[in-house]
């Protein structure tokens, strides 16, 4: 596997009716400032890795007498190559020629893509999702879906997107394209709400910085968590500031009237600190009407600071130490008692530990659920709770989904199967999620709770993972380093089922209203958003319909726009 390198997008999903979302990938001027660094998954090489964390991982199969490496240099990356890159760059292009030259012959099998070019007087944005494709047949048959976006020879903004069956050959040329069969075209509609990047004019730029972050051979790694955001109203002025993680480093930007001020320093913040800061939450401790900040760290203890006007002031003993892995946190009044809990979700060091069977995996740092004594000062209360969840915990999301008056807590976990926590009002939480249906793993990213569908309760989009890559894993000879070959050939069947339930992307589950859930993923449209590392609910072209906005990245191969 390649080392991942920086690299980030969005996705935006227009509610239209019900449970249908349309994808707005390239919404006209819809920019993010802020460059995230996105966390390798390259486990290190310890005797727990091997078997079934190899087999579940990898969904390996081996290719007899062709080596893996021969497998890969001559059909995969030139396959990955053509349909990833070189096929989208030649519609964007609108050369005929340079699409002519990707097909095995003019017997015409190019004439979908020529008809779907000839919609557009200019292509901004071509690209191809691979669904499948199956490397034992010949020719290769590979099912994808193409997403072109432009504008239409009316002139106006056009965005289409067409499920393709192809199939492929090798010859002289190398790999070709010898069928594109014809398929219905969608096409979405194009919003009339548009951004602009005022990033440099207001004052709010910012470069992200890593912290590097030695691995189990001691080597420095990037690629680790260390950003968060938080936009709150520090200063009580009515206007909403904003507070940046970077590697070691608080940085708070003050708005003036819709322009921004670098006031760090100042604010006694800025300066490098212990560990990797992971995430920033915005909360009124204290209850004296000042927005404090909790800011979880990585490999070292999270800090307090409470807001005393003008200035935040480190809480040197509040009572709480953690595990040092912590990468998520909200607050909330677990307990009814008027003062906000803080609960914090945990994980494990990927580059000295190895999560168990994805599904599965319990083997991380325990969750922590932190009451507030009212007196500046947490008790950990989480054995009470009954909340210490041990999954790889990316995703914490609260929300009263139950409509009894107390806030539940959702825990997507990256490794390990996802949890739903009821509330009984006194901070004492039962795990429903296997029972309510919202328990399936797919590697969850992020979570909001939103009324998409109006009903008047909470429905719950989860952001999962979904590779461009990901086909990879079920090409046959696929390289499984440790794993027994009599291991591999048994558990084949199980292991590709587990991989296309952990990669499938997101999921979008409806609250039925008797405290059950119903997964629409679907058909709805917001299935597949890449590696979905952060999601909000928010209605962007107050339509009065709650649309989905996914920020994603990661680098999965050895080109850098591999996302």
């Amino acid at each position: 596997m390649a080392t991942p390198a920086e690299a980030s997008s969005v996705s935006v999903w227009m509610g239209r009716e019900s449970a249908k979302f349309d994808t707005l990938t390239s919404v006209p001027g819809l920019y993010v400032s802020l460059e995230n660094t996105m966390r390798t998954r390259i486990l290190p090489t310890r005797r727990r890795a091997v078997g079934w964390l190899g087999a579940i991982s990898c969904a390996a199969v081996l290719a007899g007498c062709v080596p893996w490496q021969q497998t890969r240099t001559e059909i995969v990356d030139p396959i990955h190559e053509l349909l990833h890159h070189t096929y989208p760059e030649a519609l964007e292009s609108l050369d005929r020629s340079q699409l002519d030259a990707l097909f095995s012959d003019g017997s015409g099998a190019q004439a979908p893509s020529l008809e779907l070019m000839a919609r557009f007087r200019q292509i901004d944005d071509a690209r191809v999702a691979i669904d499948t494709i199956d490397l034992e047949q010949r020719p290769v048959p590979a099912k994808v879906t193409l997403r072109v976006e432009g504008i239409g020879i009316d002139g106006e903004p056009l965005s289409l997107v067409q499920p393709k069956q192809m199939r492929l050959v090798r010859n002289q040329l190398g790999w070709q394209i010898t069928r594109d069969d014809r398929s219905e075209v969608r096409i979405d509609p194009v919003p009339t709400a548009r951004f602009i990047d005022d990033t440099q004019l207001r004052g709010l730029w910012f470069q992200h910085e890593s912290r590097k972050i030695e691995d189990l051979h001691g080597v420095p790694q990037k690629f680790i968590y260390g950003s968060g955001v938080a936009a709150t109203d520090v200063d009580g002025d009515g206007w909403d500031d904003v507070l940046l993680l970077s590697g070691d480093r608080i940085e708070l930007f003050l708005n003036r009237h819709g322009s921004f001020m670098r006031a760090s320093s100042a604010w006694g913040l800025g300066e490098p600190l212990p560990g990797v800061l992971t995430v920033a939450l915005s909360f009124d401790f204290d209850n004296d009407g000042r927005k404090d900040l909790f800011v979880g760290v990585e490999q070292s203890q999270p800090l307090l600071l409470r807001n005393i006007g003008g200035a935040f002031q480190p809480v040197a003993d509040w009572g709480i130490r953690t595990t040092e892995r912590t990468i998520g946190a909200v607050a909330a009044d677990f307990d009814g008692d008027g003062l906000l809990d803080l609960f914090l979700a945990n994980h494990e060091d990927v580059y000295w530990n190895a999560p168990d069977p994805p599904g599965g995996a319990d083997n991380a740092q325990p969750d922590q659920l932190l009451l507030n004594n009212g007196n500046g000062t947490f008790r950990d209360f989480t054995d009470e709770a009954g909340v210490g969840n041990t999954g790889w915990s990316l995703a914490p999301a609260v929300a009263d989904y139950d409509g009894d008056g107390d806030p539940d807590l959702f825990v997507g976990n990256d490794f390990g199967m996802d949890a739903l926590y009821r509330n009984d009002g006194k901070a004492h939480f039962e795990e429903v999620a296997g029972d309510v249906g919202v328990d399936k793993p797919i590697a969850s990213m992020s979570a909001d709770w939103g009324d998409f569908d109006g009903d008047g309760d909470f429905d719950l989009f989860v952001g999962g993972m979904h590779s461009g890559s990901g086909w990879v894993l079920e090409a046959p000879g696929f390289e499984v380093k440790r794993v027994p070959w009599l291991i591999d050939a048994m558990f084949r069947p199980f292991v590709r089922e587990a991989i296309r339930a952990w990669f499938r992307g997101n999921r979008l589950y409806e609250n039925l209203g008797d405290g059950t859930f119903q997964e629409i993923t679907a058909g709805s449209g917001a299935e597949n958003s890449g590696w979905a590392w952060g999601s909000v609910w928010l209605d962007f072209d107050n339509d009065g319909r709650l649309d989905v906005y996914s920020a994603n990245g990661f680098i999965s191969g050895p080109n850098e726009d591999d996302i």
